[in-house]
């Protein structure tokens, strides 16, 4: 398991290294970064799973914890590659524009909270202890990487991207209320 954990870990420096191509000249071959630290997250995470998931069978929370894992996913998956053009965003590599309104103008990385959310409930869901400490580990990998992100590679690759940081939160979504104040400070 711990093997595993620790590959999983490497996935998100496969996408800090992806981030910096974005920033530098862009290299074709590092732009595989991504999907091959994709990949590699999710091999790490089915091996993770798979070292202790119990299958309880079916009982009354089973359903929840499975549509909790499916919201979140959706969430995880809008985020990245539909709320914002995936193919500018992830092909093209430093094309894409800054995209502030929908989940973007809720949070900057609002992605976060749904691949937190599917470790959490497909933990839950496969009564997997590993997984749930390894997607504690992966989430908080995330939260360090979408925060390279924030400081160093999005202020270089968006020209609008101070003005963003100022009006919409890090990782607590704002109501509009909220949003609002932020703005007008």
């Amino acid at each position: 398991m711990i093997r595993w954990i620790f590959l999983g870990c490497v996935s998100f420096l496969m996408f800090v290294a992806y981030d910096i191509n974005q920033t530098r000249n862009n290299r074709r071959a590092l732009r595989l970064l991504f999907p091959a630290g994709i990949l590699l997250l999710a091999l790490s995470s089915v091996k993770t799973a798979a070292s202790d998931a119990a299958f309880p069978g079916p009982h009354a929370a089973s359903a929840a914890w499975l549509a909790g894992a499916a919201a979140s996913a959706w969430l995880l998956i809008y985020s990245l590659f539909f709320a914002i053009p995936a193919h500018e965003a992830y092909v093209e590599g430093s094309a894409q524009k800054l995209c502030t309104t929908g989940v973007y103008g809720a949070c900057r990385h609002p992605g976060v909270w749904g691949f937190a959310g599917v470790y959490f409930f497909l933990a839950l869901f496969l009564g997997s202890r590993h997984l749930m400490t390894g997607g504690t580990i992966f989430t908080l990998c995330n939260i360090g990487y979408s925060w390279f992100q924030d400081e160093y590679i999005f202020p270089k690759v968006f020209d609008d991207y101070s003005d963003y940081r100022n009006s919409v939160r890090f990782l607590i979504p704002a109501g509009k209320k909220g949003r609002d104040k932020i703005r007008r400070k």
